[in-house]
């Protein structure tokens, strides 16, 4: 079990981490990116970050894992939203804007890497002239057995994190 930092100053210079589609009932790859999403995280609370909790809006996907949700509760910058599409950097674009959550920084985890988790890091570095993005690769999962990361969208400001 995690546990949660004594104390918590908000670095409001940095950004967030964002969680995609980590609904197991609906997406059961879920499971796999489990432990570096749990890391990362942990990394998340342990810097003061706000963590965006993307769900697809799907009544078969469920809401986010169990263990994650657990994992969160009790964190003061913790935000879930609802996403319609695969590319749900509208709705974090919006939220930050409506909440004063820092968008210099993401680090994306989540699933699929190849359709929600890249149409959301390309859409945040589409919408957000002046922001960031890693895509954290121990925390992604997608239907093959071995992403080919090299298909991952290519842009000057998404970094491949290992």
């Amino acid at each position: 079990m995690m546990t949660m930092p004594s104390k918590v100053v908000l670095d409001t210079q940095v950004g967030a981490l964002v969680i995609v589609d980590m609904q197991s009932q609906g997406f059961p790859l879920a499971r796999s990116a489990m432990p570096g999403v749990k890391e990362e995280i942990r990394l998340a609370m342990e810097r003061g970050w706000h963590i965006i909790v993307v769900e697809y809006d799907l009544d078969c996907a469920g809401e986010t894992d169990g263990d994650l949700l657990a994992i969160l509760t009790g964190y003061a910058h913790v935000h879930r939203i609802k996403k319609a599409h695969d590319d749900g950097s509208q709705e974090v674009v919006e939220y930050c804007a409506e909440h004063s959550v820092p968008t210099r920084v993401f680090r994306v985890v989540g699933v699929m890497t190849d359709v929600c988790v890249a149409k959301t890091t390309s859409g945040l570095v589409g919408r957000l002239s002046d922001c960031s993005v890693e895509v954290i690769k121990s925390a992604c999962a997608c239907a093959f057995s071995r992403y080919d990361w090299n298909t991952f969208p290519s842009h000057e400001r998404i970094r491949l994190v290992d």
